[in-house]
């Protein structure tokens, strides 16, 4: 995944939440954010890009361990992500643009507000109601999620030829 959709991706979750975690947000090893993985520590060096949203948004993030030994601490967001996958993406929709697509997604995200997961007493709309005056408000500055680059000039100020396809 590029880090620029991934970055993407949490401002839209962001926005649609209406504000930001306060306490820990667990992350799997994903290289958009992960550059490196410390030894058998949770300890990262993290990408700059990711660095620079994270503190844009003051998430504290926590990442998994790595390989078998980090498998069971992320199975409860996995086991839903799979739930939503087998009801509403098996089949593959049929939808004539991304735009379609979305909106569907958008209409199933509502729809399951009143779904209950396993015994639970209240349906996940109502633990979301719970839980969304703890959110932190997002900043008033948007972020850029786009590719930032920096290119020098030559003495004509012109970009040299293939500056502009480097690092993609």
């Amino acid at each position: 995944m590029r880090a620029e959709a991934f970055l993407e991706g949490h401002v839209h979750a962001l926005e649609v939440l209406g504000g930001v975690p306060r306490g820990k947000v667990r992350y799997d090893n994903l290289r958009a954010a992960v550059s490196q993985v410390l030894g058998r520590t949770r300890g990262r060096v993290e990408s700059d890009r990711w660095t620079a949203f994270r503190s844009h948004f003051s998430i504290n993030s926590f990442y998994c361990n790595p390989g078998i030994e980090g498998a069971h601490e992320k199975g409860g967001v996995e086991g839903q992500i799979g739930w939503f996958r087998r009801n509403h993406l098996v089949p593959v929709p049929k939808v004539a643009s991304l735009a379609e697509l979305n909106a569907m997604v958008e209409r199933w995200d509502e729809e399951d507000d009143a779904r209950r997961i396993m015994q639970r007493a209240l349906t996940i709309g109502e633990m979301f109601a719970v839980e969304r005056p703890l959110l932190v408000a997002l900043p008033e500055e948007e972020f850029e999620t786009g590719l930032v680059s920096s290119l020098r000039v030559d003495r004509y100020s012109e970009v040299p030829p293939g500056a502009w396809t480097a690092g993609f």
